[in-house]
């Protein structure tokens, strides 16, 4: 049973969450749910960056070597309303920057047969048109983006769980393991959790805007003027500088029951209570592998 089975039978008693959480499927409901159900496992495209290596089962990406040549891609593209998540595993103190994310209209399936990847996302593949990708580093406090002074919709709403097309999503998967709330983690620390989201924009629902979640908390739109009817947008992540080594976070679908349970431990319990239960240290280690 997935994510959206459970979730459909227990809306009853969500109701109260379900009336507060502000986030709605921004398209096609019932289909998108369909689409997800045959192929909700979030994975990296084989088609990659010559310094990249992806493992278990294409949801880890490491960059072996040097700070660039490591562009990596979705497997399957994002839709309106849903979320893809990463968090940051491994870094190198020896090089500067941070890995940098966005959205593109290139199909991977399609670029694999007929080009080399640029060495860099910026300018490179911004210049191929139909990209927009942008560094973390925007998001750094002391480079604040020209939208967090402005006001902007919070796309994951203001209730304690975010819709999305696979349901309903409690906000706390979102936060990194190593600190439930990640107000005080450095960005680009070993524990970050990075997000995207898009949804319709609300002048044009022709048009989309992309927004970055960084450990649980909306940033606002990075861009506004995405098309929506071009083509599927895939994520396009530059596993750059001072990121080397990113995991998907499995948000719903066709998890292990080891990644169910770690889950739901992430949502109902600290780090600190975790390390102080009477369990080996091997299983702390699963759940909280930045610990």
């Amino acid at each position: 049973m997935d994510a959206v089975d459970r979730y459909d039978m227990d809306i009853e008693a969500e109701e109260d969450i379900e009336e507060d959480a502000d986030t709605k499927p921004a398209s096609g409901g019932g289909d998108m749910k369909r689409r997800h159900r045959l192929n909700s496992i979030w994975r990296f495209h084989p088609f990659h960056g010559a310094n990249v290596v992806l493992l278990e089962n294409s949801s880890v990406a490491l960059r072996h070597k040097s700070f660039a040549d490591a562009l990596l891609f979705s497997e399957q593209p994002l839709t309106p309303g849903d979320i893809f998540l990463v968090e940051i595993e491994q870094i190198e103190s020896e090089w500067s920057g941070h890995m940098r994310m966005g959205l593109t209209l290139l199909v991977p399936d399609t670029m694999s047969g007929n080009e080399d990847l640029p060495r860099f996302s910026l300018p490179e593949m911004s210049n191929y048109g139909n990209t927009w990708i942008f560094p973390l580093s925007k998001y750094a406090q002391d480079h604040p983006s020209i939208y967090q002074a402005l006001p902007y919709r919070n796309l994951l709403g203001e209730s304690t769980h975010v819709r999305t097309p696979r349901g309903l999503l409690p906000k706390k998967l979102l936060y990194p393991t190593v600190n439930n709330e990640g107000s005080n983690m450095p960005l680009g620390a070993i524990g970050c959790r990075i997000g995207m989201i898009y949804a319709p924009t609300e002048n044009n629902p022709l048009n989309a805007e992309l927004h970055f979640i960084i450990n649980g908390v909306d940033k606002g739109p990075a861009a506004k003027n995405i098309p929506l009817q071009a083509a599927p947008l895939y994520i396009v992540i530059d596993l750059y500088g001072a990121t080397k080594k990113i995991r998907i976070i499995q948000l719903d679908g066709l998890q292990s029951l080891q990644g169910i349970c770690r889950n739901v431990i992430h949502e109902n319990f600290t780090a600190d209570e975790v390390m102080d239960w009477s369990i080996p240290i091997t299983i702390k280690r699963y759940l909280l592998p930045n610990c």
